[in-house]
């Protein structure tokens, strides 16, 4: 799990509260918006939203997880988003 972490939050969610619908539009903010990030899921695991997959880069995770926060306020979030490495290669491939 990255630095983020388990972010447990005060105060219980409201009534009526629609989790699975939230998520499905926080995915396409996501998606759609100026993150533009497709491989980030949202899942209700129990009393709590697990956020995963892969970003570009560290801001790029913080950013995500900082959305999530402020959008799921009032739920335990699960940040485990992995930054990709994008550097090149230390040694040629050995296609033998």
């Amino acid at each position: 799990m990255n630095q983020h972490g388990e972010r447990p939050r005060a105060g219980a969610p409201a009534a009526g509260d629609n989790l699975e619908y939230r998520l499905a539009h926080l995915s396409e903010r996501i998606a759609g918006g100026p993150l533009g990030e497709l491989g980030v899921r949202l899942e209700v695991r129990g009393e709590a939203v697990l956020l995963t997959g892969t970003v570009p880069s560290p801001q790029c995770r913080d950013a995500i997880c900082d959305l999530v926060d402020a959008e799921l306020a009032g739920h335990q979030v699960h940040c485990d988003l992995v930054v990709t490495d994008a550097s090149s290669p230390d040694h040629a491939e050995d296609l033998a």
